[in-house]
């Protein structure tokens, strides 16, 4: 009876030590807190050279960082926790429908809330919160991206003391990292703003030379942008023709035409190959006025600068040649022998 009476008071009193620490894990969770703003803003603008080059899957990325933290009075601060450990960064994304945003313009932008950017992220101790907020360099070879950096200060109050519980006291957004957080000193949003990324045209042309050509002929090329290196649909000299990355492009030319491909970024590479040379004896090529070679591809990248491809085809009547030109010499021999021979004997007749 009393080994039973024993091992039931240690039940008792192991069972109150598991109710005491979850009584105090409870207490610490209650005194942490998180962001919740929705009217602060992250906001993405997309710039493009031509609205064909917008795309509703493009993803825009930035990088939330902690830096460090400033204690309020005597209190102790503590490294903000996200997903059960000490924060340091995380990624944050911004995407939107932008081609259908942008309609038919050349720009279109799309926000997230503070929130969202601090979701997950919590406090647990007063202080003056430091974080930096950055976009990623992306892969899209259409777009400058920014290199624009805000400074994000998150002040963490006590709402009630006696209580232990916690309040956001304000954020506050900066884009220099040495100014105080006063109203006069506050971005009103942390604006990402890219611009078109430097771009060139892409001219080819068609010239038809010797004695057979004719300047009628039309000739057929393809057009591929390597994907790696452009994206999106670029439009071109030709109303109904635009010419889309990754894929071939059917295009004509006659004797003095071109055919121009608008807003490439530069380093896009491209491959041109005359597909229809009509049967003339040789077709020549050369890039940006560089050396011709007889060829009927054309492989380069644009440069920054004038880009150019121009195509020349030649064609030649071939002379003829048979019995009658062969012994046409002895013929007119023959025949200037018979002249003679009859003006001689017509004289001697006089």
């Amino acid at each position: 009876m009393k080994k039973f009476t024993k091992k039931c008071m240690a039940a008792l009193l192991s069972g109150a030590m598991l109710f005491g620490m979850s009584v105090s894990v409870f207490a610490e969770d209650s005194k942490t807190i998180s962001v919740t703003d929705d009217a602060s803003k992250v906001e993405k603008i997309w710039n493009v050279a031509e609205n064909g080059l917008f795309n509703d899957t493009e993803s825009f990325n930035f990088t939330l960082a902690y830096t460090g933290a400033d204690g309020i009075g005597t209190n102790a601060t503590a490294v903000p926790q996200y997903e059960y450990d000490d924060f340091a960064s995380k990624v944050v994304t911004i995407t939107d429908t932008w081609k259908a945003d942008a309609g038919n313009g050349t720009s279109a932008s799309s926000e997230i809330d503070y929130t969202t950017l601090f979701d997950g992220i919590t406090f647990s101790a007063p202080g003056l919160y430091h974080f930096t907020l950055s976009e990623n360099v992306g892969t899209n070879p259409n777009i400058s991206y920014s290199d624009a950096t805000y400074y994000l200060d998150v002040q963490v109050v006590w709402d009630d003391v006696v209580a232990g519980t916690l309040k956001i006291g304000g954020i506050v957004t900066k884009n220099n990292p040495d100014a105080t957080s006063t109203e006069d000193e506050k971005v009103s949003k942390a604006a990402f703003v890219n611009s078109a990324a430097d771009s060139e045209s892409l001219t080819v042309s068609k010239a038809v030379a010797g004695n057979s050509a004719n300047k009628n002929d039309e000739f057929t090329f393809t057009v591929k942008l390597d994907e790696d290196t452009a994206s999106g649909t670029y439009s071109t000299s030709l109303a109904n023709v635009t010419v889309t990355a990754g894929q071939a492009t059917t295009f004509t030319l006659k004797h003095g035409q071109k055919f121009v491909i608008n807003n490439l970024p530069i380093g896009a590479e491209y491959t041109i190959i005359e597909t229809d040379a009509k049967n003339y004896d040789k077709t020549e090529v050369d890039v940006n006025n560089g050396e011709k070679t007889e060829n009927k591809v054309a492989e380069s990248e644009i440069v920054d600068g004038t880009n150019t491809v121009a195509y020349t085809n030649t064609d030649n009547a071939v002379t003829p040649t048979g019995i009658f030109l062969q012994y046409a010499p002895y013929v007119l021999l023959l025949g200037a022998a018979v002249l003679g021979c009859f003006v001689f004997f017509r004289r001697r007749r006089a």
